[in-house]
């Protein structure tokens, strides 16, 4: 009885940061659509925007781990030579600010439904960076897992009425930027001596970069001064009307990623596999019943082969993962790809883009069994 009990409470602990993940990364879904999509408010300025949801994040992973520095690993990126704080935040702010950018863009010509199911082409890419720099090694179960997700981007681009070409590659290429990304923190941050502490450290080390390139291409590219000359900062209200649009957005980013930081400290890789891939199917029911967005058979074909890829994706890692720790148990040498679980100490990750927005991770100690930080995320 008192098992049950435990048990009980531990799993209703998890329905309110859960029930929070899904609404405020469904809120996010719904800003980002409206405030930058066609025939919505069409908002002339996306990446500055999106460097304005950075630079809130900037500020408040600054401010926390400055304020409770013991808590959320502020010290530790304080002690950081600037050399070293500056060859992992770049590369890997710049890759990330591309992959949320293009993201961001491309939801200005495409549908949200669109975009969740050619985001989720996100594992074909980790893994092939992964091969290139020898992360992973070829396995036929993993060229399986790619040809099934692949598959069924191909039914979900072939079945889309409204097709826009120009979208369809922002949309794709921030995939990879996203599978890139993957591959910079596994080589960058996880090697770190002593580790970052937390995700609010993380995002401390990458949002200055994150924030500089995006608010520098922005200016390249959209020429604010020029595009919200009329309309916007005509008079103080709408100054604070535009300025204001900007912080919404930073909230439910940074709500989302708070909510998703205790799921991922206090929730298995599993329950996670199963609420990322409802949270995008309900995006995808969103997007059907508030934009409109059509749908035929080939494309519900398409998004359920993908879905399906996605899901043997995380339970192939969430395996092989048990493999490695097993094997290590027994005494044996690792698999080459189980590597990364077995020396792995309490770094941060960052996981793939979900809404135009960073999702952000953590792995527990060397005495936990190493949930996979694949696994851990829906690929987004």
């Amino acid at each position: 009885m008192a098992s049950c009990k435990s048990q009980y409470n531990e799993h209703c602990s998890l329905l309110l940061p859960m029930l929070g993940w899904f609404v405020f990364s469904l809120m996010l879904s719904i800003y980002n659509k409206i405030v930058f999509g066609a025939g919505q408010m069409a908002f002339p300025c996306p990446l500055l925007l999106t460097s304005v949801h950075f630079l809130m994040q900037w500020i408040f992973s600054a401010s926390l781990s400055s304020i409770w520095s013991e808590t959320f690993g502020g010290g530790r990126v304080q002690s950081m030579p600037w050399r070293e704080f500056l060859l992992i935040s770049v590369p890997c702010g710049l890759v990330t600010s591309g992959d949320i950018g293009l993201s961001n863009l491309s939801l200005v010509r495409v549908s949200i439904s669109f975009y969740t199911m050619i985001k989720a082409s996100t594992p074909i890419f980790v893994l092939m960076f992964a091969f290139l720099f020898k992360i992973e090694r070829i396995t036929w179960q993993l060229l399986c897992v790619v040809g099934i997700i692949a598959l069924g981007e191909f039914l979900t681009v072939e079945g889309e009425v409204s097709f826009d070409l120009v979208g369809m590659l922002l949309c794709l290429t921030a995939s990879v930027l996203s599978g890139a990304r993957w591959t910079l923190v596994q080589l960058k941050i996880q090697k770190l001596d002593p580790p970052l502490k937390t995700t609010i450290a993380t995002m401390r080390v990458l949002s200055p970069s994150m924030f500089g390139s995006m608010f520098l291409l922005a200016l390249i590219v959209e020429k604010p001064w020029i595009a919200l000359s009329q309309g916007y900062f005509d008079d103080l209200g709408e100054a604070f009307g535009t300025i204001g649009l900007g912080l919404v957005g930073a909230v439910f980013a940074i709500a989302m990623i708070i909510c998703e930081f205790y799921l991922i400290m206090n929730a298995s890789a599993i329950i996670l596999m199963i609420g990322g891939v409802i949270k995008e199917m309900i995006t995808i029911v969103v997007g059907v019943a508030k934009f409109h967005d059509k749908l035929n058979s080939i494309n519900i074909a398409g998004c359920s082969i993908v879905f399906l890829g996605v899901v043997l994706y995380k339970v192939h890692f969430h395996l092989s993962k048990k493999h490695g720790h097993d094997a290590g148990e027994d005494g044996d040498e690792p698999l080459a790809e189980d590597v990364r679980y077995s020396k792995v100490q309490n770094p941060s990750d960052i996981g793939p883009v979900a809404n135009g927005q960073m999702e952000l991770g953590f792995v527990e100690d060397s005495n936990e069994d190493y949930d996979d930080l694949d696994s851990k995320f829906s690929i987004t």
